[in-house]
């Protein structure tokens, strides 16, 4: 199974809007260009793990709360 870009970007926006974060924000808090934050948000961009993590982190959200519909089997520890 493959990563779903937009629902990973439509979930990344909910939480940053959830947070009362603009991109901007958000793109300071996690070192990221805001350009960026917009691609990712819109699923038109492919996300490494290093930034996924990075925005994770900014966000105060875990990793499987961005991916999980991707996750072919998901067990909370």
């Amino acid at each position: 199974m493959e990563i779903d870009y937009l629902k990973l970007g439509r979930r990344l926006r909910a939480f940053r809007v959830k947070s009362g974060l603009t991109q901007a924000q958000l793109a300071e808090a996690s070192c990221i260009e805001p350009s960026n934050i917009s691609h990712i948000e819109r699923g038109a961009t492919k996300v490494s793990l290093p930034t996924l993590v990075k925005l994770a982190n900014a966000l105060g959200a875990s990793l499987d709360s961005l991916v999980y519909d991707s996750l072919e089997q998901t067990r909370h520890i």
